[in-house]
């Protein structure tokens, strides 16, 4: 069970050829199914509006006395260069809660938490590829794709199922949901990122199962989205995104310079 907490709960401050003739061009793509149009109709429509509004809250557990729960508030841009944005995250577990401010930029992230020890007048530490694996691995919690809305990345044709798909207004949004069934190993091969890659292994090793919903507007917007983990009928891990004021206007403002450390040189 420890080792299977370790795959659940982030920690925080987590073409070849085979020598014949390839064969003829089909004169025309089968058709798509379901869950490929929905899963290509969200991608468009977030890449048309780009910004949005978020409220995440989430839950892991070993399935007895260790848990952690997390909410999440801010705004994100999604762009083909990468994410930005800033978050107002709350973490509790073992009866401690713990505050930090995370701002997703160019050059990397910049993250102050509430009681941390820092330098004299300095509130941000600034973390770069080179140095950031304790804050990946606190993002890793939010799903495969270790950002905002990561919910969204099970919509998965090669890895999931639509099981149903209902008529159901999200926040007095009218909006259809659609509830997944998926398959952990099979996401586990259409995932990128080695150490993600490998938690989905453990899961299906373990056992655990994954569900997710989405619900989508009219057009195709997503409005919310969950994943759910689930070990002998009991969840062990659950994620829920609420989506607000798509194609707003965010400013995403930098701490000021005076107050930024570069993460390696804070106290350890």
């Amino acid at each position: 069970m420890r080792r299977l907490l370790l795959v659940l709960v982030p920690f925080v401050l987590v073409a070849c050829t085979t020598g014949t003739d390839p064969a003829p061009p089909t004169a025309s793509s089968p058709p798509k199914g379901d869950l490929a149009v929905l899963a290509e109709k969200i991608d468009q429509r977030r890449a048309e509006l780009k910004t949005a509004r978020f409220h995440t809250e989430g839950f892991a557990s070993d399935g007895a006395s260790t848990e952690v729960r997390s909410v999440v508030d801010g705004t994100v841009r999604q762009e083909p260069e990468g994410i930005t944005g800033t978050m107002a995250m709350t973490m509790t577990t073992a009866g401690q809660t713990r505050k930090m401010d995370l701002v997703i930029a160019r050059e990397g992230l910049y993250v102050h938490v509430d009681g941390a020890p820092m330098p004299e007048g300095k509130k941000w530490g600034l973390y770069t590829s080179g140095n950031s694996s304790e804050v990946t691995a606190l993002l890793r919690g939010f799903g495969p794709g270790a950002t905002v809305g990561a919910e969204l990345d099970y919509v998965q044709p090669r890895a999931a199922l639509i099981v149903s798909k209902t008529s159901e207004p999200v926040d007095g949004v009218a909006a259809t949901r659609y509830d997944l069934v998926v398959d952990p190993l099979k996401m586990a091969k259409v995932i990128k990122d080695a150490d993600i890659q490998l938690q989905h292994t453990q899961l299906a090793e373990h056992g655990v199962a994954i569900n997710a919903v989405v619900w989508v507007d009219d057009a195709g917007t997503p409005v919310k989205a969950e994943y759910r983990f689930e070990l002998d009928g009991k969840v062990v891990k659950q994620s829920t995104t609420r989506f607000t004021e798509w194609g707003g206007k965010f400013d995403v403002p930098l701490p000021p310079a005076a107050e930024v450390i570069p993460a390696d040189q804070l106290p350890r």
